[in-house]
């Protein structure tokens, strides 16, 4: 209980939401992850958030989305973290990369899309809650949006780059990167590559944490062709290549993840009668992934397991101003989606033992968007948003009907309409205060795994889990107040939502399964809730009490029920990070507070565990220099100062985090 007055105090007497900014008035956060080029009004935030998150050289996607108020991340290894918005996971979530769809091909959700990109080949990530998020396709969660960084053209060649290379203590971890620009007036092309090694790290009693470990390695190249002075093409073609990736917290690693994505893309803009632009794109995408327990000692069976995903697809999308103060966009988009996963068990003096976890099956997506923005007055917006999605799933081979045959599955299609509406109104309440609500309707689909899933073994309760294709599909209506508050040196927002989500899917314990994976508790099987409620709020501030000086806080807390007033599983404790940066000419220091509240409300029939409250303090800080022609900057701090001994609330298997961290990185750029 101390964490919620110290809590409260940081909110009231600190800064605003980490690197986020509101874009066209909706649920919309942005975090800039590479300087850019920018004017007008938000040039000082965008800077301060770039600045925020370059603090550390070496922080990955993951980390970077574990700093945003909305999300939080579900751990089950050092690698490969789950993103969560306000509650709803991954299922209930769109991630996507620059608007493309990108499925994992693990059925233990150990590769979300986050993991396949690097910070180095992102611009910005764009966070949406509720209507925000329908142009990047329905759900009940709303979307993350890795939107990829672009080439440039100059008048003039141009050749620049930078270097990086970091060393992280307490997993004897290393880190390089390789960034390489090259332009002309009518073309530019970006070339990236990022490398990192991570051993077992040290929990902060000083034990290993045993598979705990990782490599990978990711490139890509982005490139830009100015057929005229407002339109272009974009290529981007991007790799990711993981292997030997522990999961401490599950019963078998990762022999190797590989991603391969590649897209075509062509924008216009300015095109008159009222166009501001258009965008097409084309794209396709191909995850292998392959989980094994080799190196795990006291195995009783063997086991294999690969998946693969592909997907290719495209969307279109263009804006033009209808009239006097009122903008409308509209989107177009399809894809489609192939998955298999399979299972080889190796059992002493009898032949192996083949089976789909994943029949082979497919989902063909299709839909159409539009989001209307009027400007009613001076102080007075109105924005409505619409969509409509229809999906198609069915299994592709007679191999995999015949797995879900004996679950009296026909192997009939699956098909799914989904109709999706919001509201909201924005309007300045005062000179300094503004208030947003916003009410909308929407739902999703059921996944690959909730439909068709074929004893999928999860670690986090111990049971087997079987799909079934006669789900409904969950259906959400969502409220959503903000106001937020900005005079001279401050800026204050605070959210407050609510989610009745009508149909909530759920695995439920069925005794008349028997288990296939040894030592399992039981089988459930997936169904439909009557509704669940899922509720909470966050809060903002950021302060520059003097010149050079910024405080940053961000609070948040969620509560959820289901129809019997049983606790939902993986909900994370009240929470808040603050931090204090002070700018020094060319030097920074920054001093950092993260606590979190224990969370005793856990689901039973989970078998989910209480944690403990934990505070951790962190320092960094960093030098800028030049010389002959070359930047550099020398990053350095500690994390976890203290040594803390403890784990997070959605991290799987009781498995602490990490003890105190020293790192140095060293960036040069030309």
């Amino acid at each position: 209980m101390k964490v919620i007055p110290i809590s409260i105090l940081c909110l009231l007497s600190v800064s605003t939401v980490y690197a986020q900014r509101l874009v066209k008035e909706d649920t919309v956060r942005t975090v800039l992850l590479q300087e850019v080029k920018v004017t007008g009004k938000q040039k000082n935030q965008q800077q301060n958030l770039f600045q925020y998150f370059s603090a550390n050289k070496a922080a990955t996607t993951e980390d970077v989305l574990a700093r945003l108020p909305e999300l939080s991340m579900v751990r089950r290894g050092s690698y490969g973290m789950e993103p969560v918005i306000r509650s709803f996971n991954s299922g209930q979530v769109n991630l996507l990369l620059d608007g493309m769809r990108i499925h994992g091909a693990c059925t233990d959700k150990m590769d979300p899309a986050s993991i396949y990109v690097e910070p180095a080949n992102l611009q910005s990530i764009e966070v949406r809650t509720n209507g925000g998020s329908f142009l990047n396709g329905s759900s009940v969660g709303g979307s993350i949006n890795m939107k990829l960084a672009e080439a440039t053209c100059h008048d003039e060649r141009v050749f620049s780059g930078t270097a990086n290379s970091g060393y992280h203590s307490a997993a004897r971890s290393y880190y390089q990167s390789l960034n390489l620009n090259y332009a002309t007036y009518k073309w530019g092309i970006t070339a990236t590559g990022t490398y990192r090694k991570s051993n077992n790290y040290r929990d902060g009693s000083g034990k290993r944490v045993d598979f705990s470990q990782y490599e990978k390695v990711n490139y890509s190249i982005h490139g830009k062709y100015m057929l005229n002075e407002n339109t272009y093409l974009k290529l981007d073609l991007l790799a990711d290549d993981g292997w030997n990736i522990g999961y401490a917290a599950l019963p078998m690693d990762v022999g190797y993840a590989n991603a391969r994505i590649g897209a075509l893309t062509f924008v216009k803009e300015n095109l008159g009668n009222g166009w501001q632009k258009l965008e097409a794109k084309l794209y396709a995408n191909q995850v292998k992934h392959y989980m094994d327990d080799t190196h795990r000692p006291n195995v009783p069976i063997h086991m294999d397991m690969p998946g693969k995903s592909a997907t290719s697809g495209m969307y279109a999308e263009g804006t033009t101003s209808i009239g006097r103060n009122q903008q409308l966009t509209l989107r177009a988009d399809a894809s489609v989606t192939a998955l298999k996963a399979s299972m080889t068990m190796y059992q002493e003096g009898t032949s192996p033992m083949y089976m789909l976890t994943w029949p082979d099956n497919r989902q063909v997506q299709s839909g159409v968007a539009a989001q209307y923005l009027l400007q009613l007055d001076s102080i007075t917006q109105l924005q409505v948003s619409a969509r409509a999605d229809y999906s198609d799933f069915s299994l592709t081979t007679q191999e995999g009907k015949d797995h879900l045959a004996v679950f009296g599955y026909n192997g009939q299609a699956v098909n799914h309409f989904i109709p999706s509406v919001s509201v909201q109104l924005s309007r300045n309440l005062h000179r300094n205060l503004k208030a947003t609500v916003s009410l909308g309707m929407n739902g999703r689909t059921p996944t690959a795994s909730e439909l068709f899933g074929f004893y999928l073994f999860n670690q986090f309760d111990g049971y087997d889990y079987i799909g079934n294709p006669g789900l409904k599909q969950e259906t959400a209506q969502q409220a959503e107040l903000t106001l937020q508050w900005r005079k001279s040196k401050w800026k204050v927002q605070a959210t407050g939502y609510a989610s009745r989500v009508s149909n909530y899917i759920i695995g439920k314990y069925d005794p008349k399964y028997s288990v296939m994976t040894a030592g399992a508790r039981g089988v459930k099987v997936y169904e439909n809730l009557g509704h669940a409620l899922l509720t909470g709020a966050e809060g903002s501030v950021i302060f520059n009490p003097v010149p050079q000086t910024q405080i940053v806080s961000v609070l948040k807390y969620a509560y959820t029920r289901d129809n019997a007033g049983n606790a939902l599983p993986m909900i994370a404790p009240l929470r808040n990070i603050t931090s204090v940066k002070q700018n020094i000419h060319r030097l920074w220091l920054q001093g950092e507070l993260e606590t979190a509240a224990a969370q005793n409300r856990v689901s039973k029939a989970a078998n989910e565990k209480q944690t403990g409250e934990f505070y951790l303090c962190h320092f960094r800080m960093g030098y800028n220099g030049q010389a002959k022609g070359f930047r550099w900057q020398l990053n350095g701090g500690v994390e976890n100062i203290f040594d803390a001994y403890y784990r997070e609330h959605l991290d799987w298997g009781n498995i602490a985090r990490q003890g105190r961290n020293f790192y140095l990185q060293l960036g040069i750029g030309f």
